[in-house]
């Protein structure tokens, strides 16, 4: 679909002021006056950004002592604890931390993930039963259970002291649990509360964390960080050495949770993925994640250890035993120390992660085929498509349709045999409200949950028509035709010749990069392609070599074999947008090509 290419603004003057007193290059000041960075301070803080100096204080998480104070006296009178998470890669990571935290304080601990496919996201009284049946004393939640009302009346009724961590937007009730960190807790009249409770008035005079926005392994961090500062020489005061290397080693894990999670990388989330990646690979690792990397294709020494290898390499292999239904493999993947059980796991995570991608690929297409058979792909304003499609990996697809056509997509699996609701993800485009235009179906739907920009649901089949025309009119009638158009945010015009090998270098110093700090977009004005050729395995990329005066830069783009076909007869100068990278292979400069148009003459 075309795009409309959007040219950031920024105070040029403000830009070389920075660039003078941090000495980078005027280019790399302007992408940080863009992305709010407006003093040196500022733009030192942001550069050098790590875990030592901009990590803040465990005890200063809402409620964070609580949970530790309650963990530890469980850990002294021996009782049995679980952890329980979620399974995704930010719930799989968080169990880790707190497992091997507690391990190593010599816990009775143990972990449970519930199966996506028999009981969905979250706590379960199921669950809670069953864990209370076998023993179980404590339970702490990872990355989930901020809105477990009733579960935490199930857990104080079978005497189970519920402990939750958590991260997602609290309602105005919070569960009657043991104890509860959350970053977006306030205290107010000296409780921690949510700040739905309260009024306008009243959150401006509540105290507040100052980062609110960490993922669940961080929250699981952090409890972990307090519990041994407990454990050992009481709050604020150090922790032995050993304790210390145990808990820098988990920083590699918070830092994949952060990534995986897309989390804003500002502030902590920012320090935590810059310096904590690193910790993620070293000779103190277990055995099972470097089994991980192994599968993953890494070279020490060569392979980029970026936000980027961590969220297109690490976290889609852990995530892809969660969508098939077996993330208790992703964890103890992690934690394994023994070679030949960490490379069998390794080696299974990887065979699902493959089927994984052959399962999207089939529904995309299908999916695809559907847009062009029954809907108008220009015109019509969202896409509802049902089909006899995997339950765990359809929010991929919806996403990446969502992304191409710049439509709101529902993906709905039907059971072949009928006996059961159909299950749907939705994605949405900026603007949107996703969550509102269901609210407004809610009469077709048997449940749903989420947000504006994503979210669930379940339907009976013989009710997908009527609603695909009532959401379809409900987006119809909320989204503009200007809406309709994809933007593309572009930091600037520059020649091909501006991206030296050292500017580009300086330019990824911005890194680590994802939600709320992309990887920059230029664009380059009358640039000649030669050489097109499609690429890949099953010859679904695209590469050029393109020319601009006697500059000449090698570019990429992944999935757009059409470009080849429609370039070839095209032999006029082009304007492109891309993302400049160091290739691993000859480390040279080359472009990753997002969109291109004919210049204007």
């Amino acid at each position: 679909m075309p795009k409309r290419w959007i040219f950031c603004k920024y105070d040029s003057n403000l830009a070389r002021s920075i660039s003078i007193s941090t000495q980078i290059s005027d280019l790399t000041a302007a992408l940080l006056v863009a992305r709010g960075i407006q003093t040196p301070d500022a733009a030192d803080t942001f550069l050098n950004a790590n875990v030592k100096n901009h990590l803040r204080e465990p005890f200063l998480l809402p409620g964070c002592q609580e949970v530790a104070e309650h963990l530890l006296n469980a850990v002294k009178s021996k009782q049995k604890i679980v952890i329980y998470g979620d399974y995704d890669v930010d719930g799989i990571t968080g169990i880790v931390i707190l497992r091997q935290i507690l391990k190593d304080l010599g816990a009775d601990a143990d972990y449970y993930v519930p199966s996506r496919f028999d009981e969905g996201y979250g706590l379960h009284s199921e669950a809670i039963i069953k864990l209370a049946q076998n023993g179980t004393n404590v339970i702490v939640t990872v990355d989930c259970g901020i809105a477990s009302i009733e579960e935490a009346k199930t857990a104080a009724e079978y005497g189970v002291k519920l402990l939750i961590t958590d991260h997602h937007t609290p309602k105005a009730e919070l569960p009657n649990a043991t104890a509860i960190t959350h970053p977006q807790l306030v205290r107010f009249m000296g409780k921690w509360v949510s700040p739905q409770s309260l009024t306008p008035k009243e959150i401006g005079l509540a105290e507040k964390y100052p980062f609110p926005l960490l993922c669940g392994s961080a929250v699981a961090l952090k409890v972990a960080w307090a519990l041994g500062q407990l454990a050992f020489n009481g709050r604020g005061k150090p922790v032995p050495p050993q304790f210390r290397e145990r808990l820098t080693e988990m920083l590699g894990l918070a830092a994949l949770g952060t990534v995986a999670d897309f989390v804003p990388l500002q502030d902590e989330n920012r320090a935590l993925v810059r310096s904590g990646l690193q910790y993620l690979y070293s000779p103190k690792s277990s055995i099972g994640i470097k089994q991980l990397f192994a599968v993953a294709k890494y070279v020490e020494g060569k392979t980029r250890l970026d936000s980027e290898y961590a969220a297109f390499q690490l976290s889609p292999r852990l995530n892809a035993a969660g969508r098939l239904g077996q993330a208790g493999l992703a964890v103890e993947l992690l934690i394994c120390n023994d070679l030949k059980r960490a490379t069998e796991l390794a080696k299974e995570i990887d065979e699902l992660n493959e089927s994984r991608k052959m399962l999207e690929k089939r529904i995309a297409k299908e999916a695809e085929q559907q847009i062009h058979d029954q809907f108008d792909s220009v015109n019509d304003s969202a896409f509802v498509l049902a089909g006899d499609w995997h339950c765990g990996v359809i929010g991929i697809v919806a996403g990446r349709l969502a992304d191409m056509f710049h439509r709101p997509v529902i993906l709905l699996g039907k059971d072949k045999m009928g006996n059961i609701p159909a299950v749907g993800s939705a994605r949405s485009v900026a603007g949107f409200n996703l969550y509102g235009a269901l609210e407004s179906c809610r009469r077709f739907l048997i449940r749903f949950g989420g947000h504006e920009a994503a979210a669930g649901l379940t339907i009976d089949e013989t009710k997908i028509d009527a609603f695909r025309t009532a959401f379809c009119n409900i987006v119809a009638e909320q989204i503009t035709e200007e809406e309709r158009i994809a933007e593309l945010s572009i930091d600037g015009i520059f020649p091909l010749g501006a991206f030296t090998r050292s500017t580009v270098e300086q330019i990824l110093s911005l890194a680590p990069f994802g939600c709320a700090n992309p990887r920059p977009i230029f664009a380059a004005e009358k640039i000649l392609v030669q050489n097109a050729k499609t690429m890949g395995k099953d010859n679904n990329h695209f590469s050029a070599e393109f020319y601009q005066g006697s500059v000449v830069l090698r570019g990429v783009a992944f999935n757009r074999r059409n470009w080849f076909d429609e370039m070839q007869p095209f032999h006029k100068p082009i304007d492109i947008a891309f993302k400049v990278r160091i290739s691993d292979f000859n480390r040279q400069v080359e472009l990753d090509i997002l969109d291109w148009k004919r210049s204007e003459i």
